[in-house]
């Protein structure tokens, strides 16, 4: 939102008045060597500014071909406010400057993005570049220079249609409907005006300018129509497009497109409906996507055989920057965005791994590369050939209107001009601006979905301010070199040292078409070794206003010679070859491929799982917003439900369901068919007690009567800490399924509660509870208090903690609780989790609980915890345990030397708690909250940090002094891994589980065999998108299944293979056994939606 403010604020005040060496993997090349003396300088004046023009500074592109044919990829910069600049590569890394001679700068104008391609397919490379910024229609248009074959070119955009004059940003040329040419896809970008004002007019995303349109042309037998209004191809007034990706993205063999959008207008995913339309599928398929989304690029980083996607956005890594562009979450007006169809953005970068089935989970933070600061071209490519696809990020700015302290600058300075009736000139506020100068990101995969920093051991560390980029096999090496364009700098052009460092192979591959698209762009290449699988596709346009070599390169790690190379082309004409030999350019050729059937990533696959409709249920959450109770909470808590409890209620010898309602809704109870079939009981106790919220449910028979009773829990963040409707309830089952509460049989309790468990705890013949206290509400992260309760007999309950066990009555912030026979004494055990709370282990000694953890678990194990599970997966006779945490897939991480850590008491004594969340970056431990945000709970802040950079280093000690947190209290999470922890027989072994398991919380957990191996597997669910905006949603699963070796080892099984599309906030998850006709079902319980069941096929 800072990019926003700043235009608004600007708005009011106008209306007013090297050489290198070879000892890393890159080496700097000097521009006296190559002779490449390209530079992008840029110069303000009072007519034309970022002021004005807010993409003033988002740099020139980059496009890469070989234009002469002599095998030697030639390059060509756009200029902003110079001229275009156009390279022959001469080999050895000398090239010559023949842009005066090549005509490809007669015409210039404010280029941005450029592709070379071969658009009238006489075998020669022709050049498209792309123009925006001038006022002057005639000034835009975009230019198209037809290579003559002797190193000159004509400007023929007109001719051939292609003379757009929107603001354009970069093209790209594909075979959209198949028909054996290349089409076109130009992305244009909208006006300073249309990036503030969006949450007061919502109606602008219906307002159309065929400038700032998206369009795709049709290229009917040469000559180009603009087809996008009956193709599908939508755009508006806040369309700010900034980088296109094409690619078969869901592998149905037609090219789909994918444009990120700058500021508040969503990206969209146009999908190719093979008709000659499209549609955009974007929030069928990702659950969140970048705010301020620049370049992208898309390709298969995971080895799968599916195209992911990255897009780039501008949240810095270490924690300075971050505070110095941080104001108020303002998570009301982001609210009011989402619910007005802008869908959920969050600035960062993000990595969409591609499921197979039509959706996305978004990594970004697991993998590693979430934060690069102003990022602008990402470009995906095995730098170091061994066979993992590695991420560059180029990124900088010249000046930054985003930084706290300008911002606050510009705002005083427009309230002291209007008092003074003095008008501050353009370029005192550019002179203000600070500059952002830094190194560009590589990132070496290193397999498992993680990405680590290698600028500084790659040579890729020298600062600048860098926009498109490319790479290409520039002296025929076999390896990827790079090629910068940066702002007021010269370019950058980097040599791959690979072949000093490692012996990896490679294999490059040379597509020759036919005339009407020579390259062969949209076809897919496939290399096969001993079960490895290297996928990429023939797009040249990648990144940011840019285009890569043509030629396509695979590391291969240690291959020597492939088993197969399969080609795909656009036409989907398959072409093999068998025992490919590496280190070498393999040239394929179209008129050698024959017709066969469609290629298909997954040929033979069905998934284990199927959706059924066996239940109707909606969960329906009340409206409540947690954070106008406490403004530094780091997610909700009002959002706890459905639960869900299984039994047999009715006696008929089949699971029946209870699913909680959230306050305002009453429970619900389901009647199980023989056909596995749900159907709704009414029941009028449960609907009496409608503004609770049920937190927690047990069947259990209280009375003995031998049949299943019901105890629902209450709780929610929403009421008062005395608030009755936090007392929990207890039903009574007449045998026939009808249920009516037994008042007066608990103590007085108002708890919110977050768990209930049933067992024998005094082996007196009848069931006692466990009670876990969830929360304080509006006292958060303070102890609320859990209970043991004690039966009667006759299902009356008394509060039995004090003599039972005394240490649980303020353990902590209790999720779940299990209760098993740990050391075969024939009394169970329990163990408990919770959000800040370590694992805790109470053995059952004679009746009394006595805490054990430190005798089972053996590692620091407080975590953010949700859900607890048992069941024996390596088959040796005992209870092993599956814990839900918050996964790995976020801004912060936890362990033992480097926890969360949360300091909270009234430190302004105003009679609330405040909770100070702090977390490490580079080895420190920061507050998490912005300067705008603490300040808004706690006054005293703003005050004392009168300058945002003086906040932005600050400690919890900087904040507060050693006497205002001596009678702190503090809790600490040194482990946020959803884990399996093996049951030794005295104590419990950490076993890591597959990534694919730290994708998001974990709130639903089950045990069954899914592919009939007679080995159990563990099935996952959760999400939660209710958090702050700072740190976006967690909602990268859609239901997660790992088969079981048996032995305690678990496998990731594809979500296309496995069938699992569970999408939005999984809070429970039951296993209904449904007979042998309808087999075991699963149903999840999903927050504020429908549930929904699966079953195996």
């Amino acid at each position: 939102m800072l990019k926003n403010l700043f235009f608004v604020i600007i708005s009011s005040l106008l209306i007013t008045g090297c050489g290198g060496n070879d000892n890393k993997f890159f080496t700097q090349m000097d521009k006296g060597d190559t002779d490449i003396d390209f530079r992008n300088m840029l110069k303000e004046s009072e007519d034309l500014n970022v002021m004005n023009y807010s993409y003033f500074y988002n740099g020139a592109g980059v496009s890469v071909g070989d234009i002469n044919n002599d095998g030697l990829q030639d390059l060509f910069f756009t200029g902003n406010m110079v001229k275009n600049r156009l390279y022959l590569n001469k080999g050895n890394f000398k090239f010559e400057n023949i842009t005066d001679k090549s005509g490809v700068a007669l015409l210039q104008g404010w280029c941005t993005g450029a592709t070379m391609v071969d658009i009238n397919g006489d075998g020669n490379l022709d050049i498209y570049v792309c123009r925006s910024a001038d006022i002057d229609p005639a000034r835009r248009k975009n230019l198209l220079f037809i290579n003559n074959g002797d190193l000159t070119f004509t400007e023929k955009a007109e001719e051939y249609g292609l003379a757009d004059q929107g603001y354009s940003t970069q093209a790209s040329f594909f075979d959209y409907d198949k028909d054996g040419d290349l089409d076109m896809f130009l992305i244009n970008h909208s006006l300073q005006k249309y990036s503030t004002g969006v949450q007061e007019n919502v109606q602008l995303r219906k307002e159309q300018n065929p400038d700032f349109a998206n369009k795709l042309y049709r290229n009917d037998n040469g000559s180009f129509k603009d087809i996008s209004a009956e193709a599908g191809i939508t755009s508006n007034v806040l369309t700010f497009g900034l980088g296109v990706a094409v690619s078969d993205i869901n592998a149905d063999s037609w090219p789909d497109i994918y444009v990120s959008n700058d500021f508040n207008e969503p990206d969209y995913l146009f999908i190719n409906n093979g008709n000659g339309t499209f549609t955009d599928k974007l929030t069928e398929s990702m659950d969140q996507i970048s705010m301020y989304s620049m370049g992208s690029d898309v390709a298969d980083f995971n080895n799968d055989g599916l195209p992911d996607l990255v897009t780039l956005d501008m949240l810095p890594e270490d924690n300075k920057t971050q505070k110095m562009h941080s104001g108020s979450e303002n998570f009301d007006k982001m609210q009011f965005l989402f619910e007005k169809g802008f869908y959920y953005q969050f600035s960062r970068n993000m990595l969409q791994k591609n499921n197979g089935d039509g959706t996305f989970s978004e990594i970004g933070q697991l993998a590693g590369i979430s934060n690069t600061d102003w990022s602008w071209s990402a470009l995906f490519s095995d730098l170091d050939n061994d066979g993992h696809k590695d991420l560059f990020i180029t990124n900088g700015y010249v000046k930054d209107y985003t930084d706290m302290d300008f911002l606050k600058f510009t705002m005083d300075q427009t309230i002291k001009s209007r008092q003074e009736g003095k008008e501050t000139t353009v370029k005192d506020f550019i002179e203000k601006m600070p500059t952002i100068q830094m190194p560009n990101y590589v990132f070496h995969n290193t397999g498992n979905d993680r990405f680590e920093n290698k600028n500084k051991e790659w040579g890729l560390d020298q600062s600048g301010i860098s926009a498109g980029a490319a790479y290409a096999d520039l002296d025929n090496d076999g390896d990827m070199d790079l090629i910068v364009s940066n702002t007021n700098d010269y370019a950058g052009i980097y040599r791959n040292n690979t072949e000093l460092f490692n012996k990896n192979s490679y294999l490059k591959v040379k597509l020759n078409g036919d005339k009407n698209n020579s390259w062969g762009i949209g076809a897919k290449v496939i290399a096969y070794s001993k079960g490895k699988k290297y996928f990429q596709e023939q797009i040249p346009v990648r990144g940011f206003q840019s285009s890569v070599d043509p030629i396509l390169n695979f590391g291969l790690g240690s291959t020597k010679v492939l088993d197969s190379l399969v080609i795909v082309w656009p036409n989907d004409k398959i072409q093999k070859m068998n025992n490919v030999k590496v280190n070498q350019t393999i040239t394929v050729d179209l008129k050698n491929a024959s017709q066969a059937p469609q290629y298909l990533p997954f040929p033979g696959s069905e998934a284990y799982l199927t959706n059924s409709s066996s239940i109707k249920y909606t969960h329906k959450e009340n409206s409540f917003n947690d954070f106008t109770i406490q403004t530094l909470l780091p997610n909700y808590l009002s959002r706890q439900g459905p639960c869900m409890a299984k039994a047999d209620i009715n006696g008929d010898g089949i699971e029946d369901l209870f699913i909680g309602g959230a306050a305002g809704q009453a429970g619900s109870l389901f009647i199980q068919t023989t056909g596995g079939q749900f159907v709704g009981k009414p029941s009028p106790a449960l609907d009496a007690d409608a503004q609770s919220e049920d937190t927690a449910a047990e069947f259990l028979d209280i009375d003995n009567d031998g049949d299943m009773d019901l105890y629902v829990a209450s709780g929610g963040y929403e009421f008062a800490p005395d608030n009755n409707l936090l007392q929990d309830r207890l039903y009574i089952n007449d045998g026939k399924g009808n249920f009516s509460r037994k008042v007066n049989a608990l103590p007085a309790m108002l708890i919110s509660t977050g768990t209930v468990k049933a067992s024998d705890i005094d082996a007196d013949g009848d069931m006692d509870l466990f009670v876990g206290g969830r929360l304080v509400p509006g006292m958060y992260p303070s102890a609320p208090e859990s209970k043991i309760l004690l039966n009667d007999g006759k299902g009356n309950y008394t509060d039995g903690t004090a003599r039972i066990a005394p240490e649980i009555k303020q353990i902590g912030m209790v999720t779940d609780a299990i209760w098993l026979d740990l050391n075969k004494d024939k009394q169970e055990d329990l163990i408990l989790v919770g959000e800040w709370m370590p694992v805790k282990v109470f053995l059952n000694q004679n009746g009394k609980l006595k805490d054990v953890s430190s005798t089972y678990i053996k590692f620091g194990s407080t975590g953010w915890w949700n859900r607890i599970y048992a069941d024996d997966m390596d088959n040796d006779g005992d209870k092993d345990l599956i814990i839900g945490n918050l996964g790995l897939n976020a801004q912060f991480k936890a362990s033992e030397k480097e926890p969360l850590n949360i300091y909270f008491k009234d430190f302004d004594d105003n009679g609330s708690i405040d909770p100070i969340f702090c977390y490490y970056i580079d080895g420190v431990s920061y507050p998490a909250a912005s300067r705008d945000d603490l300040s808004d709970q706690l006054p005293v802040i703003k005050k004392n940090f009168l300058e945002y950079h003086k906040y932005a280093n600050a400690t919890i000690t900087d904040l507060f002094t050693s006497d205002q947190l001596k009678d702190a209290k503090v809790l600490k999470a040194e482990i946020l891994e959803t884990i399996y922890l093996e049951n030794t027989g005295n104590g419990f072994k950490l076993i890591h589980l597959p990534i694919e398991a730290q994708y998001a919380p974990v709130y639903g957990i089950a045990s069954f065999d899914a592919n009939g191996d007679g080995k159990k597997d563990l099935l996952f669910a959760g999400n939660n998108s209710w958090t702050r905006i700072k740190f976006g949603q967690y909602t990268a699963s859609n239901g997660t299944l790992l088969t079981g070796s048996g032995n305690g080892a678990f496998t990731y099984v594809p979500q296309w293979k496995s069938g699992l599309n569970i999408r939005g906030n999984v809070r429970s998850l039951q296993t209904i056994d449904s007979g042998k006709k309808a087999g075991v079902q699963f149903v999840f319980g999903i927050n504020n939606a429908e549930a929904q069941v699966i079953k195996i096929k």
